[in-house]
């Protein structure tokens, strides 16, 4: 949500959070329910794929969305490489129970909780409020959530190292050590297309989780200059690194 300056800025139903824009409260209920949505959408959809799953078909010829990203990091394989669907309905059960948590999340904060956060008598919540001419408060809140998206990424990388995924090349899942060199990464960004090596491709997740707990610690500047308006508009610390 950008004001650019404008005090009086309104937006339409239509504009996603437009409804919550100064009710952090509201905001974050709306996005945890919806995070229980779609935990919700792929636990049924994993267990309804599993249910109708024909061995004798390719997983490719049957549809199955769900089964195949679980396939392609190394889940649902026996000992000797065949993929039986273990612990897939684990999984999607688990999605299930977690949808029940964040929907409950959901509610708490449209319910219970306080309808913005600034009136909270948390200290630690009334951090998260919602500022958004104020580039510390908007960095602090974006910095925790690439925090969360750098653990995930490293997590991936530890993953593909110990456990290992599916390689199509070879037709069975492997233990992938990532590839941490900066030159043929800075290469790879302009044909990422060409990129035929796992390893290369995990070196390349390694970097990004790296870098997006590293944007924590630097605050980005950002000057983009209107010519039409002859003005500068100022985006502060949108994020760190």
């Amino acid at each position: 949500m950008q004001t650019y300056g404008n005090p009086d800025v309104t937006y339409g139903w239509w504009a996603g959070n437009s409804v919550v824009t100064n009710r952090s409260g509201r905001f974050i209920s709306s996005h945890v329910a919806h995070t229980g949505l779609i935990c919700f959408a792929a636990g049924g959809s994993t267990l309804w794929e599993l249910a109708r799953f024909d061995p004798s078909v390719p997983m490719g010829h049957q549809s199955s969305i769900f089964l195949a990203h679980l396939a392609s990091i190394g889940i649902g394989f026996d000992e000797a490489g065949v993929w039986t669907g273990a612990g897939v309905a684990t999984i999607a059960i688990l999605h299930l129970v977690f949808s029940m948590v964040y929907g409950g999340g959901g509610l708490m904060h449209a319910v219970l909780f306080d309808e913005d956060l600034q009136d909270s008598d948390v200290i630690q919540a009334r951090k998260f409020k919602l500022e958004w001419k104020n580039p510390d408060n908007q960095t602090f809140i974006l910095g925790h959530h690439l925090i969360f998206f750098g653990v995930a990424c490293v997590w991936f990388v530890e993953w593909a190292r110990i456990h290992g995924i599916y390689d199509p090349a070879l037709g069975a899942v492997r233990q992938v050590n990532y590839n941490l060199d900066l030159s043929m990464i800075w290469q790879r960004q302009f044909d990422f297309l060409a990129i035929d090596s796992l390893e290369d491709v995990m070196g390349g997740a390694c970097l990004l989780g790296i870098r997006r707990n590293h944007r924590w610690c630097l605050p980005h500047y950002c000057w983009i200059n209107t010519l039409g308006k002859q003005k500068t508009w100022r985006i502060q610390q949108v994020q760190r690194c």
